[in-house]
């Protein structure tokens, strides 16, 4: 095996692994991202679920708070000032539980922009984790080992004539 060829070989070898190694350091970064992204998402998911699921637990509980005293007030003489009453709070707690809801999901998405606004600069500063950084670093490293290779063959070329001349003139 000429040096020429041990020298091909090993650049080929070192640029397979250099691809393969930027490679893994891609998919790394991209799992990275996704793992944050899905872990705050999971985070937000749960508080408004169980937000939202409480407050449906409330308003069941309320109606049949209301539905007993619907029964109980039907039976009394003063059923119609009383009904009038409830019917009235009624009306004043549900426009309460409408503004609590709004409140609520304006809240909820407070969270979710201070979450974003957190993770995002965290993701950016994280070298490993910054996926077009990546991306750029293995084009860069790409056209670098392309070039390396196309120098080594311009010199197996160049070298090529030179030792053909070489053997004639001992032939000779």
């Amino acid at each position: 095996m000429t040096e020429a060829t041990k020298v091909t070989e090993t650049v080929e070898t070192a640029r397979k692994e250099g691809l393969e190694i930027a490679r893994k350091i891609w998919l790394a970064g991209v799992g990275a991202y996704g793992r944050v992204y899905q872990e705050a998402a999971g985070r937000v998911e749960k508080v408004t679920g169980a937000a939202n699921e409480l407050f449906d637990q409330l308003v069941e509980k309320g109606e049949q708070v209301e539905d007993l005293v619907r029964a109980s007030i039907s039976k009394n003489e003063a059923a119609g000032k009383v009904t009038e009453y409830v019917e009235k709070t009624t009306a004043q707690v549900k426009t309460a539980s409408e503004t609590r809801i709004n409140d609520l999901e304006e809240r909820f998405e407070a969270v979710r922009k201070t979450v974003l606004e957190k993770v995002t600069p965290f993701v950016d500063k994280v070298a490993p984790l910054n996926i077009f950084s990546l991306g750029h670093q293995v084009e860069t490293l790409t056209a670098k080992v392309e070039a390396l290779t196309a120098e080594i063959e311009a010199l197996k070329a160049s070298k090529a004539p030179k030792a053909a001349k070489k053997s004639e003139t001992e032939a000779a």
